[in-house]
Parts: C-alpha cells; sequence; structure tokens
C-alpha cells in the first residue's frame, strides 16, 4: 500500500516528536495490555506509519509538536486497542482432543461452544520478563541477612499472611512490621506490591 504526502519532508522536531510519541504510546500500553513483543512492534510501527502519514496536518502556529503528536497517537491507539480486542474475542481455538473441521465424523459445533473453547493468548508468557524477575529475586535474597531469609523462607512456605504469622509465633505488630520492611527490601530490587 503506498501512500501520497503532500509534502515528502517532515521537519526533524516532528520526526524527533512523533518516535517519541510512537515509543511512549507504545510502552503505555504493552505494560496495561501485557502485549506480546510482536504486538509491540506492531502496535509502534502502526503509530509510527500514522503520525507520518498525519505530519502535513500539523500547524507549528497552532500546536507544539510534542502535543499534536501525543493528541494523535493517543486517539490512533484507542483505535488499534479496540481492533485488537474485537481480534483476540474471535480468536480461539479448540482443545488438543478435538476433531478437525474437515473430519466426516465431527459433531455440531453447539459441542465445542462454552468451556471448550480457550482464547490464543491465555497462555502467552513473556519469559524474558519472567527470568529477569528470577534474577531480580536472587539478587535481593543475597541482600538478605539471615533472619530475613528465614522470613522469607517462612512467606514462601505458607504463601498467605495469616497462616504465616501463626506459624511465626510473633505478635501480630512485629509480624507486619516484619511484612513491611521486607516488601521494602525488595522494592530496593524492583518489586512493587501488588495493588
Amino acid at each position: 500500500m503506498q501512500t501520497k504526502m503532500n509534502n515528502p519532508t517532515i521537519d526533524q522536531t516532528y520526526l524527533d516528536a512523533a518516535l517519541a510519541a510512537a515509543a511512549t504510546r507504545t510502552y503505555r500500553l504493552a505494560v496495561r495490555l501485557g502485549l506480546p513483543s510482536a504486538d509491540r512492534q506492531d502496535m509502534h510501527q502502526e503509530l509510527l506509519l500514522d503520525l507520518l502519514e498525519r505530519a502535513p496536518g500539523f500547524d507549528p502556529q497552532r500546536a507544539c509538536a510534542n502535543t499534536y503528536t501525543g493528541v494523535v497517537s493517543k486517539h490512533r491507539a484507542v483505535e488499534l486497542v479496540d481492533a485488537l480486542m474485537k481480534d483476540r474475542a474471535r480468536m480461539c481455538f479448540l482443545p488438543g482432543g478435538a476433531a478437525a473441521a474437515n473430519d466426516p465424523q465431527m459433531d455440531e459445533p453447539d459441542e465445542y461452544d462454552g468451556d471448550n473453547v480457550v482464547p490464543m493468548w491465555a497462555e502467552d508468557r513473556d519469559l524474558f520478563s519472567d527470568s529477569m524477575a528470577l534474577m531480580d529475586l536472587q539478587k535481593a535474597l543475597t541482600y538478605m541477612n539471615d533472619e530475613q531469609l528465614a522470613f522469607f523462607d517462612l512467606l514462601e512456605t505458607h504463601q498467605d499472611l495469616p497462616s504465616a504469622w501463626k506459624a511465626c509465633g510473633v505478635s501480630s505488630a512485629t509480624f507486619y512490621r516484619r511484612v513491611a520492611e521486607m516488601r521494602m527490601h525488595l522494592r530496593m530490587f524492583g518489586f512493587r506490591s501488588a495493588a
């Protein structure tokens, strides 16, 4: 697909603003939606292409380049997210044991509706982020003293605070102070509390 632009040259200020807006908007959406790498790259390219196509509509007398590209990228991102959500809603596959669509013995499609349909993105994991988190956790554990390590092991063993408190054998105030200290220690290494 070839696009025709009225102005073949793009101002460097506008180009810098477009690159920054596309990168920022892509990052925000990737974090919010948990986009895999391929979707992130596609979204970044779509946003950048749209900003470059709209460059002739930019008037430096009416707004600065950062404001214009920020607003344009926001509107385009809404369209892209809407399309992505519609695609995700349509994209499903049958579990491995299901018969193929061209199998003459295949039962009626109604049999596969409901619980048997699994979204394709359900098991998409960002293994790189997982491995980085494990490395950060290992680093945080390295800098713990013996008391902190024992407390961390206790929390890991019980997996919930009330049962860990009962097993700890200290007052609730002391226990939750230690939990707060553990959170602060982990936060120094990039971990945040779940909201």
